[in-house]
């Protein structure tokens, strides 16, 4: 059982954006320093400094930790970030594609909406 199966957390993070990985670590650093973000992350001071400045962004291990680390007020807004890049990737891929694919995409929603709320 991996981590994150185990905390409960089963996510896609390799679909997460560059910029929605900044904005989670934006929004825990609000409430950690540098040193104590790095700790919980598993990665050096250094590497946070660095995803602040945007000079690299942290991988997808690094999100995971994130999310599986973020406290139980965090999570909503780690969440909210996730959702709302996935949402604005998909919208953006449905303006650039033909018609017949936004049908496609439109059936693929249509179908896990009537999953989840029949």
């Amino acid at each position: 059982m991996s981590n994150t199966e185990k905390d409960g957390i089963d996510l896609p993070v390799h679909w997460i954006s560059r910029e929605a990985r900044y904005k989670i670590i934006e929004h825990m650093i609000s409430t950690r320093t540098i040193t104590e973000l790095a700790r919980i992350l598993g990665i050096s001071p250094t590497a946070v400094r660095k995803y602040i400045n945007r000079i690299s962004y942290p991988s997808d291990e690094v999100v995971l930790r994130a999310i599986i680390s973020s406290a139980m007020y965090e999570r909503d807004a780690v969440m909210a970030i996730i959702i709302d890049d996935l949402i604005e990737t998909i919208s953006r891929l449905y303006d650039k594609v033909e018609e017949k694919y936004r049908r496609e995409i439109k059936n693929k929603l249509l179908g896990i909406i009537g999953l989840y709320f029949p």
